[in-house]
């Protein structure tokens, strides 16, 4: 017999005993992860997902039930399939079964919903843009996606998944750079990841911004006194997700008074972004370093902690510097650790026959 002492002590009638008992418990503990990890996809019956949100346009010239190898990954080969005639083809994710056995799985539509968003300079950061794995029983190319069993999907939703942004095959390789970045390295996935978040938090246009267009467009402008209430949490959750994005690349500022730790700190932005650390940083007149400083403790700090006050003298104007700060540095380091376009294409093993059939002077859905 078990029980508990007062003094909170695990106790049995012997060693024996307890030592069966545990036994037991973790062989049925096991077995459930074993149930629960068969009935689940990916499994042996249900290993092809319907990436939802992304459609592929048709100038390459498909004909209806046309399953055609895209790129892929460790764990996911990607195939265009054109499962109707005159509709925009669909990406299908065959995936590996070993993937649950992964700590952590970097699936290509998050990839490429990453990818996608930092191409478009965080215009399209919304998350009805995400890309979902619909999950696809004994699929069959050649069979109606509307004969298809789809897991844990209602008719209701079923009707909205062949929809979402329209993409050329080509458009998709021409981010073969970041989208093999983003998988082979943990860092840039991380601070794209906390970048994307501090856009869908608070949004302004990077290319006006930073002065990218010859035209500001999209001019900025500080919330009139009705609107200061709705945009104090996301101009906080904006800066915050800004410093993470930074954090997560160069970590904490060091301490200012300790010189030999400074000299190190100057030298990994030029190690790791190509960034002299002395340099302005012209949207805020400081130097990088200095707004780095100012970020941590004058921006994020006071946005991280509120503590119940009214974060009433946060002004658009600083939500825009942390961000676009974060976004140069992010960019800095990408520059720096992407591989070549050919050899990030190539390690995606993306199918050249195929890209080469695109045309890039039409869009179409009409199917041969």
């Amino acid at each position: 017999m078990i029980y508990v002492d007062n003094k909170d002590r695990l106790l049995a009638d012997n060693e024996d005993e307890l030592r069966v008992l545990l036994e037991q418990y973790y062989e049925q503990i096991k077995k459930e992860q074993q149930m629960l990890a068969e009935k689940y996809p990916p499994n042996d019956v249900c290993y092809h997902a319907l990436m939802s949100g992304i459609l592929i346009e048709n100038s390459f010239g498909p004909v209806v039930h046309d399953y055609i190898p895209f790129f892929n990954t460790e764990y996911e080969k990607v195939f265009i399939w054109t499962h109707s005639k005159d509709a925009y083809s669909a990406l299908i994710s065959e995936v590996k079964t070993e993937v649950k056995n992964t700590r952590f799985w970097k699936n290509v539509g998050t990839i490429l919903y990453l990818a996608m968003s930092y191409f478009d300079a965080f215009e399209g950061t919304d998350e009805e843009r995400i890309i979902n794995y619909n999950w696809i029983y004994d699929f069959d190319p050649n069979l109606s996606f509307d004969d298809m069993v789809l897991y844990n999907i209602n008719a209701m939703d079923r009707k909205f998944l062949m929809s979402g942004i329209i993409k050329k095959a080509t458009e998709i390789e021409n981010m073969s750079q970041i989208i093999e970045l983003l998988l082979r390295d943990d860092v840039c996935f991380t601070a794209l990841s906390q970048m994307v978040s501090s856009f869908q938090s608070h949004y302004c246009c990077l290319i006006c911004e930073l002065g990218l267009s010859p035209m500001m467009k999209h001019k900025s402008h500080e919330p009139s006194i009705w609107e200061h209430g709705y945009f104090i949490p996301k101009m906080e959750t904006g800066i915050v997700q800004a410093c993470k994005c930074v954090e997560s690349i160069l970590g904490e500022p060091p301490n200012r008074n300790k010189q030999s730790r400074l000299i190190e700190h100057k030298k990994k932005w030029k190690d790791l972004l190509g960034i002299d650390a002395d340099d302005i940083y012209k949207k805020s007149g400081m130097s990088y370093l200095d707004f780095y400083y100012h970020l941590f403790d004058g921006l994020r700090n006071p946005s991280a902690h509120s503590y119940g006050n009214i974060h009433f003298d946060l002004e658009r104007k600083k939500t825009i510097e942390a961000q676009c700060f974060a976004a140069l540095i992010l960019r800095g380091y990408i520059n720096k650790h992407i591989k070549s376009y050919e050899e990030a294409s190539g390690i995606l093993n993306f199918n050249k026959g195929l890209l080469e059939r695109v045309s890039e002077n039409m869009s179409t859905k009409l199917t041969k």
